[in-house]
């Protein structure tokens, strides 16, 4: 199944708007398998950085791998089973194998919110309300600890302005103007001076919910 309209189908869910627009314009994706990847495709996707390339612990999952990414979290002989009344859909994961999902039937949300579901816990922490917010949540943490990240492979200045430049325009006024902020202590960053509650701060202001963070048991009792 190649396009998201098939993987709906399948699934019975829908993709987020910004989600689908982002496919649409093909900026969802880190170039595809390479085998010098660095070398060869990274410093083309600088000039032009995708939907959070420099993000801690984020692999997108392509459109092609969509659904079977879908079928594995949700097949009956699953070694963690999902509940029945959750319906997520797959778009990311990190390097440990957890999945970043929407939650698409979550009650009293207007668009999915975004969970990480862990691999091997009964855990899935709710991250963001929705989409938009989720991509700003991550910029603000990208910059938290520079050790193996792409964000130093070059200026550090440059590169978290390209990164908001394409990404300002799938962002709230309020969520760029914060970056812009957060994003110019590039000596503090370089440095490791930001330390984590002062970005939990600032993600609590700019996109907080009362249930932000909450811890949700997801497989079958």
């Amino acid at each position: 199944m190649h396009t998201l309209s098939d993987i709906e189908q399948a699934t019975g869910q829908v993709f987020p708007p910004l989600y689908r627009q982002l496919d649409a314009e093909d900026r969802l994706g880190f170039g595809g398998p390479h085998p010098e990847w660095f070398k060869v495709v990274f410093p083309a996707l600088q000039a032009a950085p995708p939907v959070l390339l420099y993000a801690y612990d984020y692999e997108p999952i392509a459109r092609e791998r969509l659904h079977e990414a879908w079928a594995d979290l949700t097949a009956a002989d699953h070694y963690n089973p999902l509940r029945a009344d959750m319906q997520l859909l797959p778009f990311a994961e990190t390097g440990a194998g957890d999945v970043y999902c929407f939650w698409t039937n979550a009650p009293g949300f207007a668009e999915p919110p975004v969970l990480l579901v862990w691999h091997d816990d009964d855990r899935a922490d709710l991250l963001a309300a929705n989409y938009q917010d989720f991509l700003f949540r991550k910029m603000v943490e990208s910059v938290l600890d520079l050790e193996d990240s792409l964000l130093d492979d070059g200026a550090l200045a440059d590169n978290l302005q390209r990164w908001l430049d394409t990404h300002r325009a799938w962002l709230r006024a309020d969520q760029v103007q914060a970056l812009e902020t957060w994003f110019g202590q590039t000596e503090a960053i370089a440095n490791g001076e930001l330390h984590e509650d002062q970005a939990d701060a600032l993600i609590r202001e700019v996109i907080g919910f009362e249930r932000i963070n909450e811890r949700i048991p997801y497989v079958q009792a």
